[in-house]
């Protein structure tokens, strides 16, 4: 990468160094989703519910992910896990219960909890394109 050497790393640089993280997450996506667009992804996505795009505030409570993730393997998911009244505290557990269930079905995912209630797209991307790859890219 342009501008960022081994120096910065060494020296702890933060936006250097997170900026390097973002580029292998990016590699990591790009590889995934080969051909597909960023459309593609939402298609699939609002199969299971209706969004507009990876910043669509039903991201925020985490229980599109839980969806999702039942769509590559229901019997997975305890739905009296997933709290419906969208408090703080519902937002943050349905998000940490969609990333574990997610890394228990395989998938490869780079996010933390408090990303899904802040709607970042770019790690809601990532964690979609892992989904998708494993509902289409897996022997069954």
């Amino acid at each position: 990468m342009v501008g960022i050497g081994a120096e910065d790393i060494r020296d702890g640089n933060k936006k250097l160094v997170l900026a390097i993280v973002w580029q292998l997450c990016r590699l990591h996506y790009l590889q995934i989703i080969g051909s597909k667009t960023e459309q593609d992804l939402i298609n699939w996505v609002s199969e299971t519910e209706q969004v507009k795009d990876f910043k669509d505030a039903k991201f925020a409570d985490g229980q599109l992910l839980i969806k999702l993730c039942a769509v590559i393997d229901a019997p997975i998911i305890n739905w009296e896990l997933v709290g419906t009244t969208g408090s703080d505290e519902d937002k943050e557990n349905n998000a940490k219960y969609a990333i574990s269930i997610a890394r228990k079905l395989g998938a490869i995912i780079f996010m933390v909890w408090d990303d899904i209630p802040a709607l970042n797209k770019k790690m809601i991307l990532i964690f979609v394109c892992s989904l998708y790859d494993m509902k289409h890219n897996t022997v069954e």
